[in-house]
């Protein structure tokens, strides 16, 4: 690839944060405007993936372990908000607030920012198909946000021509590093995200909190997340109003093998949040584990309700992935309820996208479903 001029605007220093400080190091002090400053932390109740703190005109965000399996990895990055220099903490990325020019690499970091009314700062999305924003996909179509591809097919010299004050990351394993480091050797900083990773629904929306930080915002996002986690744990409460607790399954196999959640898992999390059992509960872990169909039929046959049928379309779709299928209770009841109410034409499901800011509409979908109750779902619809 040519190699291209540092845009007059770029930020003076942009390095690659590869600290290995432990989870949770750092909290309460830390180098900002100086060595000795003392940082004050800023509220994060539910998410595990984060932690901010900030002093006079620096907010100071750690990222830790943001890929799967991950125990020892952290990222630290520094937003100034008063143009405010003095010493740096080594492996900081620095970026200066707010932040003008966006690309998202993940449809969550989408709804995030439409969340907070940004999404104009949206400059560059991986994989502009499975955008289901309006406003957004209006600009794909008029040509003013532009597609960068992902992986491997990454496109650098138009994430160049871009500009953008910061690329939002996610990776499924250590090589989003390497990405991170490819952009800063390009004077483009990268945020490396994982709020994929939580396993609680309000963790998972509570990152709210953390891009808030790169708009110079913190009240805003903090109303947001703290009027959801009212709701939700409202909805949640009333759970005991459920007159039974029916038994839950989820997911579909893929090339004969089922990836099953974990109790640990956010899936398990909402079926329990919702008034559910779930049929995998004795598996104590957050990952998904494999198992083969006859395993699945054994334990699940007769489970009450299925739930999250991946891209199968209609009861049809299911039994023909695997005829024995059509021998689950819940197939045969017609108890059977995919997420995907809101996919877009071109296979974009908005359950992935603005879901992730909305858990307590689908807690509400999930409470409906459970409750024998069909009619005003949002997220999810019965499969005939």
């Amino acid at each position: 690839m040519p190699a291209h001029r540092l845009p007059a605007f770029a930020l003076p220093l942009l390095l690659l944060a590869v600290s290995t400080l432990p989870a949770g190091c750092g909290r309460s002090k830390g180098p900002a405007g100086s060595a000795t400053e003392a940082m004050h932390p800023l509220t994060v109740r539910y998410a595990e993936g984060f932690l901010l703190d900030t002093a006079a005109g620096i907010v100071r965000a750690q990222v830790v372990n943001p890929w799967q399996g991950e125990k020892k990895e952290s990222f630290t990055y520094l937003i100034t908000t008063d143009n405010k220099r003095g010493q740096r903490p080594r492996g900081a990325v620095t970026l200066a607030a707010p932040v003008r020019r966006v690309v998202c690499t993940s449809t969550t970091h989408v709804a995030f920012l439409s969340a907070l009314g940004r999404s104009d700062c949206i400059v560059g999305v991986s994989g502009r198909d499975y955008i289901c924003d309006s406003t957004l996909r209006r600009r794909i179509a008029t040509g003013e946000v532009k597609d960068i591809g992902y992986d491997r097919n990454m496109n650098y010299e138009l994430i160049v021509q871009l500009h953008p004050d910061v690329v939002f990351l996610y990776g499924i394993g250590p090589a989003v590093k390497g990405t991170a480091a490819r952009l800063a050797a390009l004077h483009i900083p990268a945020v490396i995200v994982g709020d994929y990773l939580e396993r609680t629904p309000l963790g998972r929306a509570e990152w709210i909190r953390f891009f808030g930080v790169f708009l110079g915002m913190t009240d805003g996002p903090a109303r947001y997340a703290d009027s959801l986690a009212a709701r939700y744990l409202s909805l949640q409460e009333r759970v005991t109003d459920t007159p039974e607790k029916p038994l839950v399954m989820t997911g579909l196999p893929w090339n004969e093998v089922w990836y099953v959640p974990g109790n640990g898992s956010l899936t398990a999390a909402f079926i329990r949040d919702a008034g559910g059992r779930y049929v995998w509960d004795n598996i104590s872990s957050g990952d998904a584990v494999p198992m083969d169909i006859e395993k699945v039929f054994k334990k699940a046959g007769n489970t009450d309700i299925w739930i999250n049928c991946g891209n199968a379309s209609s009861l049809q779709a299911i039994t023909a992935t695997d005829e024995r299928l059509g021998l689950f209770r819940p197939v045969k009841s017609g108890r059977v309820y995919n997420n995907d109410a809101r996919l877009n034409k071109t296979g974009g499901n908005d359950y992935w996208e603005s879901g992730v800011v909305h858990p307590d509409i689908i807690l509400q979908d999930l409470k409906k479903i459970f409750r024998g109750e069909e009619e005003g779902l949002v997220y999810y619809r019965k499969m005939k």
